[in-house]
This record gives C-alpha cells, sequence and structure tokens, in this order.
C-alpha cells in the first residue's frame, strides 16, 4: 500500500509528495545455478542406472549351443550343423555350453535335430545309432554314381552297376532303399566322395563289396 507524505513549507503552504514506490525484487542469480546443477546431477543419476541394468543383463546371459541345421537321427554331428547361443542364465534348460563344442562334434545324433533348436544333451550318442537291422556301409562315389546335392539324410535307391572290366555289360541291379548318414570329399586330389549309408544286414555284404569297388550309384528317393 502507498503512503503519500505532506511537507508543510516555511509560507504555511502543504504539498503532498508522490508516493513512494516499492523496488523490483530479483532472483538470486545462485538460486538459479543450484537448479542447474541439481538437473544435471538428476541426469548423471539416470544414465549411471541405465547402463548398470543393461550390463547386468548383458552378464546374465550364457552362450549354449544351438541347431544351425537339421541333423537326420544315426548322422554325425559336424561343426557346420552348429551354432552359438546366447540364452539367459538359470532358464532351467538342459543345453550344452559354447565352450564344449569339441567334445559334441564328431558324436552321433540319437534323435533329429531341428534347425533353430537348442542342443540337449540327451540327443547324443557316442555311436552308430540305428534302428534295429539297420547297419553302416561305405562307398566311394566318381561323379556321375550320385546327383548333385546329395546331402546328409537323404534317402536313396543304391543301384549295382556291371564292373568296369566285365567281358558283357548286365543290368543295374538294385539293392534296396537306404540313408545317407555321412559323405566327406576325397583328400588325394580326386573328384571322389566317400558315403556312409544306413541300409538293411540282408544287403550289407554286396553293398559293401560293390561300394569299395565303386560299383555302386544313388538315386534320390523321396523319404
Amino acid at each position: 500500500m502507498s503512503i503519500a507524505t505532506r511537507t508543510v513549507s516555511r509560507n504555511g503552504s502543504a504539498s503532498t509528495s508522490a508516493p513512494a514506490s516499492k523496488p523490483k525484487e530479483r532472483r538470486p542469480a545462485g538460486r538459479r545455478n543450484t537448479g542447474r546443477i541439481a538437473l544435471g546431477l538428476v541426469v548423471l543419476v539416470l544414465s549411471v542406472l541405465g547402463a548398470v541394468t543393461l550390463f547386468s543383463s548383458a552378464a546374465d546371459r550364457t552362450a549354449v549351443i544351438g541347431v544351425a541345421r537339421d541333423v537326420p537321427p544315426g548322422a554325425m554331428v559336424t561343426e557346420a550343423d552348429l551354432r552359438e547361443v546366447s540364452i539367459s542364465a538359470g532358464s532351467g534348460l538342459r543345453v550344452v555350453p559354447a565352450s564344449r563344442s569339441a567334445e559334441v562334434v564328431g558324436r552321433t545324433a540319437s534323435d533329429g535335430l531341428t534347425a533353430g533348436s537348442l542342443l540337449n544333451p540327451d540327443q547324443l550318442t557316442d555311436g552308430p545309432a540305428l534302428p534295429e537291422g539297420m547297419v553302416l556301409v561305405g562307398a566311394v562315389l566318381k561323379g556321375g554314381q550320385f546327383p548333385v546335392g546329395l546331402t546328409i539324410g537323404d534317402s536313396v535307391e543304391i543301384i549295382e552297376t556291371t564292373a568296369p572290366d566285365a567281358a558283357s555289360a548286365g543290368e543295374p541291379v538294385s539293392r534296396g532303399i537306404g540313408t545317407v548318414t555321412d559323405l566327406s570329399n576325397s583328400t588325394d586330389g580326386q573328384s571322389l566322395r566317400t558315403v556312409s549309408i544306413a541300409v538293411p544286414g540282408e544287403n550289407a555284404a554286396a553293398i559293401s563289396a560293390a561300394g569299395a569297388a565303386g560299383r555302386v550309384s544313388l538315386v534320390v528317393t523321396a523319404p
């Protein structure tokens, strides 16, 4: 509230002066600086908490072995069949640590492995896991004796051909159906492939003899 002041002059007349104005308040500069510092501290704390959360989440994961491609029952597991997968630690799943991949390669898939799944140790065995009555035989193949793209797991008809030095060419003989369980390329510089095939036991002797002599051709059939 403004108060007017009255002044009496020497000649007896009175004069009234203008009311005094209230000085304008100013916010201290120190208060503004304090607010900025507090805001900066809040941002810093939130950043640190975010980094700690991300680090804790990453540290709480573990690397395990996953299946990169389908592997049929009875086939040997190769390095190309596997891949590394990161999962949450303590998930309770039966898995194989990625650090043990060297122990997995070369073992046999007792059950079919499905691409995209995690490897379960119960799916592996140390020996050929073949159905009762089935045995493994080997054959050496050259170009023309197998189709391009032959892969592990293919169902094939096994054809025995006539010996190259036979006096008269005979008719090819079908030795039944088998399943390719392993394939490897020749290491002697020749374009040969060695194949392992699961076949019925009663056909094993004839197929093995013809396969060792290079007289076996494979025809891929529907599974």
